[in-house]
């Protein structure tokens, strides 16, 4: 089966959304399909893609757009099979209205529930708590991680503004030099990075924004603690409990492993579903 990722007008990065759709092509490359991606250009570097990058929508069997921009494009396409491969909800490219019929205009597949490593011991870790850095949309939030940080007096690290670009080893010694993640985004798809995060083994505090990306995985109690949204006193606490409380946290972050294992599951296995429903 030839399929093409549609990344026109969409564009590959050094972020999390292209991080993930490669890896994606690739390994629907390793189970044996013919995968290229379509793209204008490619400012992805943080690894070698290993899959073709083709400048237009070549002939193929199936055809995925991977964003909102790209929706025009598979749907006006002679290409037979048509997907709609929803990674988050990009209000900053379109209006609800627009987000909303674009999707069903094609058939969808989603990677959160809400749309449709490492295991280094946290015990002697330093009080340190993470979050992602993002200013350009407001619903990161990531000035929230700041004021937790500032009121508990701890050391506050952040992804992509203490370190860029990070290669893999890189960004698992940052995750392992965390004792907290701290996710108070608002809008997300399959939230990558509190995932990453918990794989090292850093406990997790999430908002429990509808929109967040993380209650695929992040239950209250039995795999993070939640706080409701904007509440940045109960944040507050919450933090400052996983700082203190070793045995709370790692139980936290034991059986979030679980809930990836059992439920999220693997990119190989998720994959080998996704081939199964673009072959249908």
């Amino acid at each position: 089966m030839r399929i093409v990722f549609n990344v026109l007008k969409v564009g590959l990065g050094n972020n999390g959304g292209s991080k993930t759709l490669v890896r994606c092509a690739e390994i629907l490359k390793e189970l044996g399909n013919d995968v290229v991606i379509a793209s204008q250009g490619n400012n992805y570097t943080w690894n070698k893609i290993k899959v073709p990058i083709v400048s237009s929508l070549p002939k193929a069997d199936v055809v995925v757009a991977t964003g909102f921009g790209s929706v025009k494009s598979t749907v006006q396409s002679s290409i037979p099979k048509k997907f709609y491969y929803i990674r988050g909800f990009e209000i900053w490219r379109a209006s609800e209205k627009q987000l909303l019929n674009s999707f069903k205009s094609l058939r969808c597949i989603v990677n959160s529930e809400w749309l449709y490593p490492c295991d280094i011991p946290v015990v002697g870790r330093e009080d340190v708590v993470g979050g992602l850095f993002h200013t350009k949309h407001k619903t990161k939030r990531h000035d929230d991680v700041v004021y937790i940080a500032h009121r508990l007096g701890v050391r506050c690290v952040m992804l992509n503004r203490d370190i860029k670009n990070p290669k893999p080893g890189e960004l698992s010694k940052f995750y392992n030099s965390i004792k907290v993640w701290i996710s108070p985004s608002e809008l997300e798809g399959l939230h990558n990075c509190p995932m990453e995060a918990s794989l090292c083994g850093c406990g997790l505090v999430a908002t429990d924004h509808a929109k967040g990306g993380t209650l695929d995985y992040a239950i209250h109690e039995e795999t993070c603690l939640r706080y409701e949204s904007r509440d940045l006193d109960m944040a507050t606490s919450y933090v400052e409990k996983l700082l203190r409380d070793n045995s709370e946290r790692e139980k936290l972050q034991s059986d979030i492993k679980k809930v990836f294992y059992n439920k999220i599951g693997s990119k190989m296995y998720n994959m080998t579903k996704m081939a199964g429903i673009l072959q249908s």
